[in-house]
């Protein structure tokens, strides 16, 4: 029997003839070289899947599978999983691209670390301002004398959460038995969260090592205007995840880690979302933690900040802790020109 890959390039493909022949001359450029790299095309209608197999038929290691008809992001990403067969799974979005030595320096860590998953830095790359130079370089999760962590509950939280530059061990995820949600935005949350427990080590490569392509009409565009309906996505996620944890036996050992997370999601709505939508998100909060059972101050205040069990105790008892200062900045961005100087 062939030994598996080392890492099964996970690629979703739809509508970006533009941009995913740079992706895989990044991917096959890369200087580890024990790669296999699947691209899924969710019933592109454009050049993708042809620049494809221009690139499968100079790079033997590259394969495409189909999706009969459009599914969005999630059912691709769990199409893509269904067929890799690498020790672990690296997550790269098609208009997106990965530094020469990307691969190399993760697998690397993972090794030395014995890491399960692991999260690299990214830059942006701004398609309207080229020469712009900006980073996400993740946070400092890791004690000083070791480039590692456990995966506990106290420190879900510290590792970023998004797919852009993720790289788990497939055992893992196959352990877990859990896949994208699909119908949802922030289902890169949703994946972290449940399938976080079910590893043993966590590692932060700080370089940053993947380049997320920021372009117009974009998902995020939409997402941070705002005015989002999306973003109510959040607390759908979050509560995809306490199911999620009850059906594992997860939810007593990560209580206070969903009531952190809970926090972070609403934060998130009250950002992005339109007002109109905030008194339903209270309610909807309110009842869930009501009918769970799930913040015991006595308990949990010692573990929270200061400003997530005010939130929490304003949300128990129906109040929105919606502030002078919410509205003021809503006000700002609504009508930017009145602040003007």
């Amino acid at each position: 029997m062939d030994r598996p890959a080392k890492i099964s390039v996970l690629i979703p493909v739809y509508n970006v003839a533009p941009y995913v022949g740079a992706c895989l001359q990044s991917i096959c450029s890369q200087t580890l070289k024990d790669l296999e790299i699947i691209c899924a095309d969710d019933a592109s209608t454009d050049e993708s899947a042809s620049i494809v197999k221009e690139w499968m038929a100079k790079d033997s290691r590259i394969r495409l599978v189909s999706a009969p008809v459009n599914g969005g992001i999630s059912r691709t990403r769990n199409l893509l999983m269904k067929h890799a067969g690498g020790e672990f799974l690296m997550m790269v979005d098609s208009d997106d691209w990965l530094e020469v030595d990307a691969l190399e320096r993760m697998y690397e860590t993972a090794c030395a670390c014995h890491a399960d998953r692991l999260v690299c830095g990214y830059r942006y790359y701004y398609e309207d301002q080229p020469d712009r130079e900006d980073f996400f370089l993740p946070g400092s999760g890791t004690d000083a004398d070791k480039s590692w962590i456990f995966c506990t509950p106290d420190t879900i939280g510290k590792v970023h959460h998004g797919t852009n530059g993720l790289m788990i061990r497939r055992s893992v995820v196959e352990a877990c038995g859990r896949r994208f949600p699909g119908g949802l935005v922030c289902e890169d949350m949703y994946f972290h969260y449940v399938t976080y427990p079910f590893c043993k080590r966590a590692s932060i490569v700080r370089e940053p090592l993947y380049v997320y392509r920021k372009r117009a009409g974009s998902i995020t565009e939409e997402f941070t205007s705002g005015y989002s309906l999306k973003s109510l996505d959040y607390v759908k996620v979050a509560l995809l995840i306490l199911e999620a944890w009850k059906e594992d036996g997860l939810i007593e050992e990560y209580r206070t880690a969903f009531l952190k997370m809970l926090v972070m999601s609403v934060r998130n709505v009250r950002k992005y979302a339109p007002h109109s939508e905030q008194k339903d998100v209270t309610r909807t909060v309110c009842r869930v933690l009501r009918e769970e059972g799930l913040y015991r101050p006595q308990e949990d205040d010692g573990r929270l900040t200061a400003r997530e069990a005010k939130l929490l105790k304003s949300w128990l008892a129906g109040k929105s802790e919606l502030g002078f200062s919410y509205y003021w900045k809503k006000m700002r961005k609504r009508v930017p020109q009145l602040f003007r100087h």
